[in-house]
């Protein structure tokens, strides 16, 4: 059992420990390089990024906690009024990070937080959603296809010296 909750500017240690390592966990076997990685944890991680995003209105965070527990297991940004290239008139936010521990995955929980975004995205007057996900995670473009999205366009992501290749998924909301 988990509990969801909208994460505050008080939770920006537990995201920044939680991005590092959820990141490192689902990515990290992808780099070449490690010095990348480092890299791109210390910056996009930083407990002082954490707080900035934190505190600006269009970004919403959830964390996730172990009801037993009570450690933090998981977070989601969803991003609000941010437009794609590869969709047209619609008024969209993106999903820019929905990451679980290790040992949490496939127990529904990555779907209880998907629709704690999706209900926020509705809420806020949105009618689609996108995101992008790297080619190479085929478990998580299935995750998301069967929530629905469809693959909208492709694009390149850029770390250190190391380029991943990315689809930009959408869906649109009821």
């Amino acid at each position: 059992m988990v509990d969801i909750r909208r994460a505050t500017i008080k939770d920006a240690e537990k995201i920044s420990s939680l991005g590092r390592k959820t990141f490192d966990e689902s990515y990290g076997e992808f780099f070449n390089n490690k010095n990348n990685l480092v890299s791109y944890l210390d910056g996009a991680f930083s407990i002082d990024k954490i707080k900035s995003s934190l505190i600006k209105p269009e970004n919403l965070y959830w964390l996730v906690t172990d009801a037993y527990n009570s450690l933090p297991i998981g977070y989601a940004k969803l991003k609000l009024d941010s437009p794609l290239e590869f969709i047209d008139g619609e008024h969209t936010c993106k999903l820019q990070r929905i990451y679980l521990l290790q040992g949490y995955e496939a127990k529904g929980i990555g779907g209880k937080l998907h629709k704690c975004i999706v209900q926020a995205a509705i809420d806020n007057k949105y009618n689609c959603i996108w995101l992008s996900n790297l080619k190479l995670k085929k478990q998580a473009v299935t995750f998301y296809k069967k929530k629905g999205y469809q693959i909208a366009g492709e694009h390149n992501f850029t770390i250190g010296d190391e380029t991943f290749e990315f689809w930009a998924m959408k869906t649109k909301l009821k």
